[in-house]
């Protein structure tokens, strides 16, 4: 039925049918009801008590509340607060409705207590049917918008992730080293990296391999914090950035990796055990240094931590060239890369 407002295709319910929750004391005038928004097409549940209101909510799912003024417990502006109370992103609209006269503070009171509109329904049924089919449209409208923001972060999330670790990708990670250069802020990098990686994939197979990597993921992000950033640079380099860092507390952390994932199994049940080589490399930003020389200086140390034997941290302090100087037993080295080749 096409009715006064317009063609088939403007009903909000030719998608599906709009759910309609309706609270209305009156048998006589639920029927009324009832009749009137089937008409429309849509489907309701008409209610008697407010108490199940609440519940049920939840449960309908509703596109819109329709909750009747003249309640014999006077309970219509309490509820309509309640439900927007409860959420203050409710989903839907909620529209009151007088079936007598009220005086312009009434109607002030239902639209400060949280109400979308209030209609008369009293011989006003065509403008009681025009107001809910506005509520529904913008409903609808709102529903579309929010779908196409959450589709719209899930595409930006996932050309932020890796899609085997679920870590940031070399994109992400490049910019979140961008903006903690730019933000002026003392911060520290590392670069890490799977010893003899290489030989798990020839020998296991790299379905192993990446059950590895997905390993290391997961214990890389349960050893940092949560201001801290980590994320897979490419193959099995992965890439932290450590917020706040100062030279000595930077080794401490990298070090940390270092010997939680010597100390760890992966893989189960063939129970792997892996290490790896760390580069760190500190930003100063009493310096002028770029966010491509900061990551080359991590990954030139990273380089001379696999130089030296492998499962060490190599720390570059950013300093000129000095003697290597062992900084904690065999593992943390303090090295200066800025004039050093990485070995082929």
């Amino acid at each position: 039925m096409m009715g006064d407002f317009g063609t088939a295709s403007d009903r909000p319910g030719e998608e599906r049918r709009a759910r309609v929750l309706a609270l209305v004391a009156e048998e006589e005038r639920r029927g009324a009801l009832e009749r009137l928004l089937e008409g429309e097409g849509h489907e309701i549940l008409c209610l008697c008590d407010s108490d199940e209101v609440m519940r049920l909510v939840d449960e309908f799912e509703p596109d819109l509340v329709l909750i009747e003024m003249d309640l014999p417990d006077g309970s219509g502006l309490e509820l309509c607060g309640e439900l927007k109370a409860s959420d203050p992103r409710q989903p839907f609209p909620v529209v009151l409705v007088g079936h007598q006269a009220c005086s312009e503070a009434v109607v002030a009171a239902g639209l400060l207590a949280g109400a979308d509109d209030f209609v008369f329904a009293h011989e006003r049924q065509i403008e009681l049917k025009a107001r809910l089919r506005v509520q529904l449209r913008n409903k609808r409208h709102l529903d579309a918008l929010v779908r196409l923001r959450g589709e719209r972060d899930s595409l930006k999330r996932d050309a932020e992730l890796d899609p085997l670790t679920g870590l940031l990708n070399r994109r992400a990670l490049v910019r979140a080293v961008n903006k903690g250069c730019s933000a002026s802020r003392r911060f520290g990098t590392l670069f890490v990296d799977v010893d003899h990686f290489k030989a798990i994939n020839d020998r296991l197979g790299h379905d192993v391999g990446d059950r590895v990597l997905v390993g290391l993921a997961d214990l890389l992000k349960a050893c940092l914090r949560p201001g801290d950033v980590v994320g897979r640079y490419g193959g099995e380099e992965f890439v932290a950035v450590i917020a706040g860092a100062g030279p000595e507390s930077l080794k401490l952390v990298a070090e940390r990796l270092r010997s939680t994932v010597a100390g760890t199994t992966l893989d189960e049940p063939l129970a792997l055990s892996v290490t790896v080589s760390v580069g760190a490399a500190l930003f100063d930003p009493r310096r002028a240094e770029t966010p491509d020389a900061l990551l080359r200086r991590a990954d030139l140390a990273l380089y001379e931590a696999k130089r030296l034997g492998r499962n060490r941290v190599v720390f570059d302090s950013g300093q000129k060239p000095e003697p290597t100087a062992v900084v904690a037993a065999t593992h943390v080295v303090e090295f200066d890369t800025t004039q050093r080749i990485p070995p082929g």
